[in-house]
């Protein structure tokens, strides 16, 4: 597991004005990065970009790490409010408490005038030889031919699911595009890394927690109705805290969930057979 560091985000985070952070021996390539002569090349590659965040692999110094850069969004809405950066460092140090294996913090910080946010940014340890869960996915390329993988990939992350349930928090963005994977030679045994867990927050209400998360990692993978009710039969023997008698029970309630309450809209959270 990687182990958080903590950079010094606490001390230094301000809402009037720009702030940074960062570990003591990266503080050189986060001062290049931030001057604004980074250019993309071998060593500065952009690797995904969506909604005005762009996501770079960099190596520098004998670092190697993910940079993640965004716009500030609507002008008032982070006056006085943490950046998603930020509370993405909050939340990796909850999950490093909890076991759940996350990125090193390498630096962080706001780009602020008079209280507006303008930019943010966060820069983690790079994460080599790993793949996001939508490979498993309908039309992934690990879809068919992996099912040992793909199975043991979803039993480890429900694991972590019913261990951040059980702590009293709601991860709301379980989808399995922030759950990485890396093989092991053990398709039984794959290590799994959470990230993008910047929506992470307290659960007020337990039992829609457990199956709004359930249900978005469901919903996403499509599998087999069969793999789903064995799934969450390890969710239940796992989580200590039940709100559900049992996997049957929360199968059903995957099925019937919506997420506002009066909509007419269904989601299938199994395959087609």
């Amino acid at each position: 597991m990687c182990t958080v560091k903590n950079p010094g985000f606490r001390k230094r985070k301000r809402f009037i004005r720009s702030w940074h952070a960062s570990l003591p021996a990266f503080s050189s390539v986060l001062a290049s990065l931030r001057s604004g002569k980074m250019k993309e090349d071998e060593n500065h590659v952009l690797i995904n970009y969506s909604n005005g965040k762009y996501v770079y692999h960099g190596k520098d110094a004998g670092f190697e790490y993910a940079y993640k850069t965004q716009n500030g969004k609507t002008f008032w809405r982070y006056i006085f409010r943490h950046s998603l950066p930020l509370r993405e460092c909050y939340h990796y140090e909850i999950l490093e408490k909890l076991s759940i294996p996350v990125p090193q913090i390498l630096a962080v910080g706001d780009t602020r005038k008079f209280f507006v946010l303008k930019e943010s940014f966060l820069i983690t340890s790079f994460l080599k030889d790993t793949f996001d869960g939508r490979i498993f996915m309908e039309g992934g390329k690990y879809r068919n031919g992996h099912e040992n993988l793909c199975f043991a990939y979803c039993r480890k992350n429900l694991l972590y699911l019913a261990k951040l349930h059980d702590a009293g928090f709601f991860h709301k963005a379980a989808h399995p595009r922030n759950f990485l994977f890396r093989e092991t030679g053990n398709d039984h045994e794959p290590e799994i890394f959470w990230i993008d867990v910047a929506r992470l927050r307290k659960s007020y209400c337990r039992k829609r927690a457990v199956v709004m998360d359930l249900h978005t990692f469901f919903r996403d993978m499509l599998l087999p109705e069969e793999n789903v009710l064995q799934l969450l039969k390890i969710y239940m023997e796992k989580v200590e805290k039940k709100v559900f008698p049992s996997e049957k029970e929360l199968f059903e309630a995957l099925l019937h969930f919506k997420r506002r309450p009066f909509s007419k809209k269904k989601y299938k959270i199994t395959a087609r057979t």
